[in-house]
C-alpha cells in the first residue's frame, strides 16, 4: 500500500483535461446572401458555356446548404435571377420543391425580361428548335398557359445572338410574342403557321388568345 502512495498522488495532481474547443460562430446572413447572389451572377454570365448544367461549374461548388433560405427568397420574390436560382435548388436541396404553376411563373418572367432568346430556342419557318429553357418550360404543359398567354401582346423584340440563329431572328422580326405564341400552340397543339412578316402572324397570334379565353371560361 505504502508502494502505491506517491503513484496515487502522482495522479491526483496531473492537469486537467483541456477545455472543449469553442463552438464555431454561426454564419453571418448578409455575407451568405453576397455569396449565394455572386454565384448566380457567376453562373448568369457563363450560361452559354454550361448551358443550365449548373452543377458542373466551379460557382455552384461554392454553394452549401447554409445558402438555401436565400436561394428560395429569391425564387420566392422572382426577381433578378430567380430562375437560376430555382436551377441551383433543384440540384443543391431538392426537397424545396415548387409546383409547376411556381415554376411556370418564374420562366415566363424571365422569358417577358430575356435580352438573348437563344437559351429559349430558334424559332423558323421550318419549326421552332427549343432551347434549354424552352424545352423546360414546354415541361411544364398547361401550367404554363396563363402566364405565356399575357405575353402574346408584348411586341418587344426578342434577338438570338450568336449562330444562324441570329441571322432567322433577324431576318424574321421575332418578338416576344411570337415565343409565348408558338410555346402555347405546341402545348395545346394547336395549328401555326410561321411567316417571315410579323403582320402575318399578327392574326395567328390573336386566334390563339381567343381560343384560350374560351377554354378557360369552359373550364370555369
Amino acid at each position: 500500500m505504502r508502494s502505491a502512495l506517491p503513484f496515487l498522488l502522482l495522479a491526483s495532481c496531473a492537469a486537467p483535461p483541456p477545455p472543449a474547443p469553442a463552438a464555431p460562430p454561426p454564419p453571418d446572413p448578409a455575407a451568405l446572401r453576397i455569396e449565394a447572389r455572386a454565384a448566380l451572377v457567376a453562373l448568369e454570365r457563363s450560361f452559354y458555356d454550361h448551358w443550365g448544367s449548373v452543377e458542373r461549374t466551379a460557382a455552384y461548388g461554392k454553394l452549401r446548404p447554409a445558402h438555401v433560405p436565400f436561394l428560395r427568397e429569391l425564387v420566392d420574390a422572382n426577381g433578378e435571377h430567380a430562375l437560376m436560382a430555382l436551377r441551383v435548388l433543384s440540384r443543391l436541396a431538392p426537397e424545396e420543391g415548387f409546383s409547376a404553376e411556381a415554376r411556370a411563373i418564374v420562366y415566363a418572367r424571365v422569358l417577358e425580361r430575356e435580352t438573348n432568346f437563344a437559351r429559349w430556342g430558334v424559332i423558323s419557318p421550318s419549326g421552332f428548335l427549343p432551347g434549354v429553357y424552352g424545352a423546360e418550360l414546354l415541361a411544364l404543359k398547361a401550367a404554363a398557359g396563363p402566364h405565356l398567354q399575357r405575353l402574346l401582346v408584348d411586341r418587344r423584340r426578342a434577338p438570338v445572338v450568336g449562330g444562324e440563329g441570329e441571322r432567322t431572328s433577324r431576318a424574321q422580326g421575332d418578338r416576344v410574342c411570337d415565343y409565348a405564341w408558338v410555346l402555347l400552340a405546341t402545348i395545346f397543339d394547336r395549328p401555326l403557321a410561321y411567316y417571315e412578316d410579323p403582320r402575318l402572324r399578327d392574326e395567328q397570334i390573336r386566334q390563339l388568345d381567343l381560343w384560350l379565353d374560351r377554354v378557360t371560361k369552359q373550364r370555369r
